[in-house]
This record gives structure tokens, C-alpha cells and sequence, in this order.
């Protein structure tokens, strides 16, 4: 966090001109420099599927726009910056922060605007559990019943006789066959088959996912320990479209993103065989991020009608089991009494917050009890050992919360 104020896009001369002197290739969409245009401008290097946002009004916010710069924290390394400082030195693209429903911060850095689309990275798989959360609610979908009941195709892989709610908790017992991966894509060949990694010439691996997720071994018992991978939200969305006979991109417009008020369509990038990349590839608008999380906050109530049933949204705000959590190998003393559950990353702490997020700095942090939503878009160098694009803002929240009591 010591590092000079980040380079925006156009002073690294990323895709500046027409044509563009510079370009950036698909295989370095995801890495640093590259990222602080390609966030932005995802669909331009991916195929990708269309989330629509209906043809009613968007909703309106109400604002109450307050100075933030004054407030003044300590990081995780005891490092004191204040909440400008926070902003521009994590990177950020966008930021918005809603307290008591009325926006109080909102601002842009980095060329986006308020209808640029952007990419939520793994922010996306809270997406994905929120709709599963809401199908659990209408009993569409049964958290005790097994992968291989819904999808026979996994039958014989690692997953088949795991439960739905290991999946959506991420305590499968599952293991990448060859460990080849790296902190973006976890694995070659998974990357490979969603289109994150770019296909060498002599590859014969699996070219989508639904040939990837059969491969996946199982290395131990269930429901165990928390391990984050990302195929368990790849299975979750299967099982969904599944159960629903449509895409994810269609399911969650038609149960969530048309029903919001949303500004703009938003994006899922999809793969070869047209499956989204259900745990890393939703675009959106801050604003409309911002939306979906103050909708979470009013427990599915939101733009003048009950979007989820109020039992999905404390399902979520339930989180999962945190013994499970304590025996992950990421277990550390700054998540401690954390849990995972529906795909959301539950603090457990005063003000009950849970949090989306993803590489690069996307975070979406809900706190019911402070009546706080903070929504940030970002492009910070990733990966990051220290998961320093996360903690940035994280050691911001106690002292914003207390300034606004």
C-alpha cells in the first residue's frame, strides 16, 4: 500500500487510439497491466451471454452525499491511511457506498463511468448462490439431496456423492487432477475449458466445462473442511439450469435482474459449449451492483416488491459452519469466525456483514445491523499473495461504520 497512485489505463497506453497502438491479448485479459482495461471491457475479449434487465424503469436512489476523506483507519499491517487515500490506492475503478438506503459516496476513477460494465471476477459466485439460495426457499431445489441425483453425468467423478450444501458451503472433498494451476484460473486445463486460458496447439484436454467437472477426483471425506474451488460454483449453476431448463444468464434476469429497476443488461462470459462461467465471469454497472446488494439488505425487498423470499436472504445472512471454515487451509487469525455458505463469504461479526468478492478488488460487502452497503469495482495488480486487494478496503469498514452512527 506504499505504492505511488496507480496508473490509469490511458496513461499505460492500453488500447489507446484507433487502431489501438497497443493491444491487449486475450491470454493476459486477467493480469496486471492488463487488467486496468480489460475489467472494463470484458466483452470485448470473451464471448458472452446477455443478462436482461427488462423493459421497465430503472429504480431510483436517493442521495445523501457525505465527505468520507476525514475518516481515518489503520490496514492489516497497522498502516494509517484515510478513506481517499484507501480509494485510489487499491486501485479502485468505482466505488459506491449506501447507508440507511440513501447513497452517501459514490465516485469513479480510471476512465469507467456509471454505465460502464464491469467485471465482479469471483464476486460473481454469490450471484450464482443467491439464485440457488432462492430456489432452496421455493423448495426447487433440496440442499441434503446429492450432485449425482441432479446430474448423473457427475455420477462417477468427485462430486457425485457430495450434497448440494457442500457445494454451495465449498466443503467437497474435491481435487484438481493435475496441479497446475495458478491463483486466477486454479488450474490449466479449467481455464482452458471456461476460455480464461488460451488453448496451446497440442492441448487435448477438456474443452468446456461440462467435460472439465467429470475429471475432478475425489481426495478425502465431504463436508470436512471449507476449500475454495471454484468448480463447486460451475456444478451449482448446472444443477440450477438444470432444474430451471433455461441458461444462469436467463434465470437470474428472469427471478432477479429485471425485477431490480437495473440500469443496464449485465454480461456472463461464457465458453465454448455456451455455459457461463458461473463463478468468475458477471459484469455489471457499479449502480446496478450497489441495487442488488441494497435489495439483499431489505431482505429481498427492493423497487416496490419482494425480489427473494425473505428465508433465502437469512439463509445467507445465516453463513455456514464455522469449524468447518477454522479447519480450511486459509484459515488465519483476519477471517477469523468466518464461514462460507451459498457462496458468500460470512464475517460473523458485530454487524453481521457478508461480503462478494473477488481478484482484482471487486468486493460487494452488506452489514444488515450498521444498515451499510459498500459496492467497489477495481483493477489492482492480482493476484496478491497478502490479498491485498481485499484487505484494503476491509480495514476501512470499522472506522466508516462507526463515523455514520
Amino acid at each position: 500500500m506504499n505504492q505511488p497512485i496507480p496508473q490509469t489505463a490511458v496513461e499505460l497506453g492500453l488500447m489507446q487510439g484507433f487502431p489501438p497502438a497497443s493491444s491487449v491479448q486475450h491470454a493476459q485479459q486477467l493480469l496486471k497491466p492488463y487488467n486496468r482495461w480489460s475489467f472494463q471491457n470484458i466483452q470485448l475479449l470473451n464471448p458472452v451471454a446477455d443478462v436482461w434487465h427488462g423493459n421497465g424503469p430503472s429504480s431510483e436512489f436517493s442521495y445523501n452525499l457525505q465527505d468520507l476523506d476525514s475518516i481515518r483507519y489503520k490496514n492489516y499491517l497497522s498502516q494509517e491511511f484515510d478513506f481517499n487515500h484507501m480509494v485510489e490506492q487499491s486501485y479502485t475503478d468505482g466505488i459506491m457506498v449506501l447507508h440507511r438506503g440513501k447513497v452517501i459516496y459514490e465516485r469513479y476513477l480510471n476512465g469507467m463511468q456509471p454505465q460502464t460494465l464491469h467485471a465482479w471476477a469471483s464476486g460473481s459466485k454469490s450471484v450464482t448462490g443467491t439464485l440457488a439460495a432462492l430456489l432452496v426457499a421455493e423448495q426447487l431445489l433440496d440442499p441434503q439431496a446429492t450432485v449425482a441425483s441432479y446430474l448423473p453425468e457427475l455420477a462417477d467423478s468427485g462430486f457425485g456423492a457430495a450434497t448440494l450444501a457442500q457445494v454451495l458451503g465449498m466443503s467437497t472433498a474435491v481435487g484438481f487432477s493435475e496441479q497446475t494451476g495458478n491463483l486466477v484460473t486454479e488450474n490449466f486445463n479449467y481455464g482452458v475449458a471456461l476460455g480464461w486460458n488460451e488453448r496451446p496447439s497440442e492441448y487435448d484436454g477438456p474443452t468446456n466445462v461440462y467435460e472439465f467437472l467429470p475429471t475432478m477426483l475425489k481426495t478425502g471425506e465431504h463436508g470436512q473442511r471449507f476449500s475454495y474451488q471454484t468448480p463447486n460454483t460451475d456444478v451449482l449453476a448446472w444443477i440450477i439450469k438444470r432444474v430451471l431448463n433455461c441458461s444462469l444468464a436467463e434465470a437470474v434476469s428472469q427471478h432477479i435482474w429485471r425485477k431490480l429497476g437495473a440500469e443496464r443488461d449485465a454480461l456472463w462470459v461464457v465458453d465454448s459449449a455456451c455455459a457461463e462461467t458461473a463463478g468468475s465471469g458477471f459484469c455489471s454497472t457499479l449502480r446496478d451492483m450497489a441495487r442488488f446488494g441494497q435489495m439483499l439488505l431489505q431482505r429481498g425487498s427492493f423497487n416496490g416488491q419482494q425480489i427473494l423470499p425473505a428465508t433465502a436472504v437469512a439463509a445467507i445472512e445465516a453463513g455456514g459452519d464455522q469449524a468447518v471454515f477454522a479447519n480450511s487451509a486459509i484459515a488465519h487469525p483476519s477471517n477469523a469466525n468466518y464461514s462460507y455458505n451459498y457462496q458468500w463469504w460470512n464475517t460473523h461479526n458485530q454487524h453481521g456483514a457478508y461480503i462478494a468478492h473477488g481478484y482484482g478488488g471487486q468486493m460487494l460487502y452488506i452489514a444488515p445491523k450498521a444498515e451499510l452497503v459498500f459496492a467497489k469495482m477495481s483493477s489492482y495488480p492480482t493476484p496478491t499473495p497478502d490479498g491485498s486487494e481485499f484487505y484494503a478496503a476491509m480495514g476501512a469498514m470499522p472506522s466508516l461504520i462507526a463515523a455514520l452512527q
